[in-house]
């Protein structure tokens, strides 16, 4: 989850309160702009406890990679 500036965790997508981080209860999604040979531009934590990863990552989102389990 992303910590915030008053030191609390939160869910990219819904804002959601993780307390402590709630690594295990979370998805990463990070994207490069294309262009910059590789530098990490966004890092994304969404939540599994709301089901914001199904949100996002939506089945038909999903099928457009091969390999990725739909």
């Amino acid at each position: 989850m992303s910590l915030r500036q008053d030191g609390s965790y939160r869910c990219d997508h819904c804002g959601g309160d993780l307390e402590n981080g709630g690594v295990f209860e979370a998805a990463v999604i990070s994207d490069i702009e294309p262009g910059t040979e590789g530098t990490q531009t966004r890092i994304l934590h969404l939540c599994r406890v709301n089901e914001c990863v199904q949100t996002v990552l939506t089945a038909a989102a999903l099928a457009a990679y091969p390999g990725a389990k739909v």
